[in-house]
């Protein structure tokens, strides 16, 4: 049992460290004075964060985001233990990157899994609620996702088995 907990707290350090990291990596970028900078990560439940089908959805996204936005740039493309993510800038509004980049996550099952948050030049973070528009949808059924994540409505392997379902149209 301590061995498990002990996995377990490695396993933490290491999501939390991971998640630092990405923090200054983004701070770096934003600091180098793009109208708009966007985070490109995937929302995968469960420990494993890399299952058949993700790297396949990355680089859809990542085609997709050439597309709507040409002259994108991409300033970091790496992966860890939360799984794969890119910072790419734009010389764009960032309110109305981000009204694209929402249209990008609803169009289509799989994109519900992508998570593509907009900051301005000034690190100002461009969400839904300043836009007015309503929270993420829940992956198991029409709730806001964070009133369920709360509530523990799901149980992780049903959240896992949706998510699973919704990247069986990437994998090969």
């Amino acid at each position: 049992m301590a061995r498990s907990s002990m996995s377990s707290g490695k396993l933490l350090r290491k999501l939390l460290d991971a998640r630092d990291q990405r923090q200054d990596a983004l701070s770096r970028a934003i600091g180098k004075g793009a109208s708009a900078t966007v985070f490109l990560s995937l929302n995968i439940p469960g420990i494993d964060k890399t299952p058949s089908g993700t790297a396949a959805l990355f680089e859809w996204v990542l085609d997709q985001l050439s597309v709507i936005f040409p002259g994108i740039v991409t300033i970091t493309r790496a992966a860890d233990p939360l799984g794969p993510y890119a910072i790419l800038a734009i010389d764009t509004d960032p309110v109305a990157v981000k009204e694209r980049c929402i249209s990008l996550e609803a169009s289509q099952a799989a994109a519900r899994l992508i998570d593509l948050d907009v900051y301005s030049a000034q690190g100002i973070q461009i969400d839904r609620s300043r836009l007015d528009l309503p929270r993420r949808r829940c992956l198991v059924c029409a709730q806001a996702a964070v009133e369920c994540i709360r509530a523990k409505r799901h149980s992780i392997d049903e959240v896992i088995a949706k998510a699973n379902e919704l990247l069986a149209h990437f994998r090969t």
